[in-house]
């Protein structure tokens, strides 16, 4: 073919479109270059009724055209990926349903494990509680208890609770009051066991017991373990032995007791935290149960204002009780207390020039409340406890004292008086700073 023939051939005619015969030679490709003139030249009747339901198809479809040639259709891969701008829609929704689906896993799982958890915690609590209503798993320990007249049920659950009979006060009301044994109990002192189960406690306190015969004993500012055992003697409420050997070698799981010390030198482990105050007993009461009533009152006086005061100063508790059961036997009178302290605190905070407090009834408690009764004559012990010879501090208390005595440990009189002394029987005190003042100061005390 000339080239005036190709242009004409490839030249659009968008308006109308001629159907003409085929004629020898002419190359049909050329006839179908226009995708939107794609039909033959000539077409049977037939031909066009199928064009038109072609068309009508078309029209339902979305309006999408792909000018492909022949050449191009056959290096179409079927298999191929999408273009890249239909990706993300594809990729996107399949991401967004896997985020979903381990949101969803993992909001299973932690729900799966707080089940898990409360069911753990439950079993463990059921464990426990059944554990005490049975008395299993407990510490073998014989523990008498007093029940005083018109006591609540829930009074008596929380005598047991402290005790150590029982662990939950409120289990023990709980048992009682779905057994329906709350109006039964009886009161006076009973002798159980840690180990007994609730139900035979309960009927053990349903039965007649011996009853109590209430005793007051006054413990007094500056008296002794060994004068508050022998009180508790002569009225008949336990043994001074043993209350001694109870209050000196238990332990009642009291705070104030881990700051006890245990130096090899000291006479009397709890001596000083015997809390003067006036106490109801009962005759015939057990030894552990008179010394956890004293104990915890003691650790009910020392209050956080004062382990704060301790703090402040530096001082352990084991150290304030001392020097206060020292100036507590000292002066008796509140009023002389502070400016005794001042004294004291003095000497201890000039040991190179005053390395001896020099305090009688230092001397006193070691030939009247030790020395009797030390089997072992114990000079190192002696020596340690009379600050004549021992230097600083005993090794502890020498009385048990009050609580304006510890209030003067903590609060001393600030002073430059290094000497004291008193008349014994007007009880005047006379203070010095030097040695010579303090002769003249005996003197006039009648102390010489």
């Amino acid at each position: 073919m000339d080239e005036n023939r190709k242009d004409q051939d490839v030249t659009p005619e968008k308006e109308q479109v001629v159907p003409r015969e085929k004629t020898a030679g002419e190359n049909p490709v050329q006839e179908t270059r226009e995708p939107e003139q794609a039909a033959p030249a000539e077409e049977s009747p037939a031909g066009e009724d199928e064009a038109k339901a072609e068309d009508a198809a078309e029209e339902e479809k979305p309006k999408f055209t792909l000018n492909l040639d022949d050449e191009a259709m056959d290096s179409l891969n079927p298999l191929e990926e999408a273009p890249s701008d239909a990706a993300p829609q594809k990729g996107g929704g399949k991401k967004k349903k896997k985020k979903k689906k381990q949101k969803s896993l993992g909001v299973v799982i932690a729900f799966t494990g707080v089940i898990v958890g409360i069911s753990v915690l439950l079993a463990g609590f059921i464990l426990l509680t059944l554990n005490d209503v049975m008395g299993l798993y407990k510490e073998d320990k014989d523990i008498q208890v007093i029940i005083p007249r018109d006591s609540t049920t829930k009074d008596i659950a929380e005598i047991l609770q402290e005790n150590g009979v029982i662990n939950h006060a409120w289990l023990f009301r709980f048992v009682v009051k779905m057994n329906g044994e709350g109006g039964n109990f009886q009161y006076g002192i009973y002798n159980l066991n840690s180990q007994m189960p609730y139900e035979e406690i309960i009927d053990e306190l349903q039965q007649n017991a011996p009853k109590l015969d209430a005793v007051r004993i006054t413990i007094k500012e500056g008296e002794t373990l060994q004068d508050v055992a022998q009180a508790l003697e002569d009225a008949e409420v336990c043994p001074a032995e043993d209350f001694i050997n109870v209050i000196n070698k238990q332990t009642f799981d009291l705070p104030f007791e881990e700051y006890v010390e245990n130096d090899p030198l000291k006479f009397h482990r709890i001596e000083g935290y015997v809390f003067p105050d006036t106490y109801e007993f009962y005759l015939g009461q057990a030894p552990e149960s008179v010394a956890k009533t004293i104990l915890t009152n003691f650790e009910n006086k020392i209050t956080t204002d004062l382990w704060g005061r301790m703090e402040e100063l530096n001082m352990s508790l084991e150290d304030t009780i001392t020097l206060a059961s020292i100036i507590q036997a000292e002066a008796g009178d509140p009023a002389e207390m502070k400016k005794v302290a001042g004294v004291f605190y003095n000497r201890l905070e000039n040991p190179e020039e005053y390395p001896k407090l020099e305090s009688d009834p230092t001397r006193k408690y070691v030939e009247e409340y030790i020395k009797p009764y030390d089997a072992l004559e114990n000079e190192e012990m002696y020596k340690a406890y009379n600050t004549y010879e021992g230097d600083g501090l005993p090794p502890g208390p020498i009385c048990n004292p009050g609580l304006d005595a510890i209030k003067a440990a903590l609060y001393p009189e600030d002073n430059d008086y290094y000497y004291f002394c008193s008349n014994l029987e007007t009880k005047e005190f006379f203070y010095a700073k030097t040695l010579q003042q303090h002769n003249a100061n005996l003197r006039k005390a009648g102390l010489r």
